[in-house]
């Protein structure tokens, strides 16, 4: 587990849980949240306290174990941050060093729902792949065991071997992206549908009056953003059409059946505040659970 000081530390350099985000492969954060937290421009948050990390932590011996019990191999531990030979932006914290083997033993769990993602014999979550990739980067080393303990009901390991082609072009885009767009401040372009919150944490406020005459690029973004909002809206209603259609055909029976699915059409009640008619008669209230929140919303218009 790392010190508080290694944690600190993680800023100052790309480490294998920023590497699958920064190829844009990772499902649970992205390029640009990198970016923020490596310049300095977001603080990263503190997650040690969260119930999934806490209990990783707490495991990661007991995945150690049943590696060793499942092939006989010996684990021993290691403590300091590693780095690149080369590059002292890229390190990486170990779990484990296999012992009489040019290898490292990362340690995983995670819960039931998520077994499927191990399920065929050699499938590994590609987040974690591309992790240990970056651990053969930092070290040198041949090969990397991953083990995994599902829902604390099932225990699964794989082997990584080194693939030096992969390994290049890994480094090859870590690198760039430190040099290019951490070192200098820049904000790379590689932008998710994830990074709504991140670019609002970044520019929280517009200055009023402010323009900025933009590029072509961002003239291409429009037009392409106007056209797939006129189709959403056709493809909005024809979904309300063929809806309606099931409808009809269900009249008063709550479900109907089909060769492949199942269809529901179910009386329930909801309940919903009524927001005008509090704020006539409780303001307090109101004013107490409704405050007023500040946020800027894109509009697109063609100009005049």
């Amino acid at each position: 587990m790392l010190t508080d000081q290694q944690v600190k530390e993680r800023v100052n350099y790309i480490g294998g849980g920023d590497a699958a985000a920064i190829l844009g492969l990772s499902r649970y954060r992205t390029a640009l949240q990198v970016w923020a937290i490596k310049t300095g421009a977001i603080v990263p948050q503190d997650i040690s306290q969260e119930m999934p990390v806490k209990l990783g932590n707490m495991l990661e011996e007991t995945v150690c174990k049943l590696f060793e019990e499942e092939t006989g191999k010996k684990l021993v531990s290691t403590t300091e941050t590693l780095f690149h030979p080369e590059y002292k932006f890229i390190g990486g914290n170990l779990d484990k060093l296999v012992v009489g083997e040019k290898a490292l033993f990362e340690a995983k769990t995670t819960n039931s729902f998520k077994q499927s993602e191990w399920e065929n014999e050699d499938e590994i979550p590609v987040e974690y792949q591309i992790q240990c990739h970056h651990y053969l980067i930092v070290t040198g080393l041949e090969r990397a065991y991953i083990g995994c303990l599902i829902g604390n009901r099932k225990f699964l390991w794989r082997i990584i071997e080194r693939n030096d082609k992969l390994l290049n072009d890994i480094l090859a885009k870590e690198v760039a992206f430190w040099n290019n767009f951490v070192v200098p401040k820049v904000m790379p372009m590689q932008i998710s549908s994830e990074d709504s919150d991140t670019l609002y944490t970044l520019y929280p406020q517009a200055a009023p009056e402010s323009i900025i005459e933009l590029d072509d690029k961002a003239q291409a973004i429009c037009e392409n953003l106007d056209s797939m909002k006129a189709d959403y809206k056709v493809l909005e209603k024809e979904i309300d059409q063929q809806s309606n259609t099931l409808k009809a055909m269900l009249k008063t029976y709550e479900t109907g059946m089909t060769a492949k699915y199942k269809i529901t059409w179910k009386s329930q009640k909801e309940r919903r505040l009524n927001a005008e008619l509090l704020k006539k008669e409780g303001p307090a209230l109101y004013e107490k659970y409704s405050p007023e929140k500040e946020k800027r919303v894109l509009r697109l218009s063609v100009r005049r």
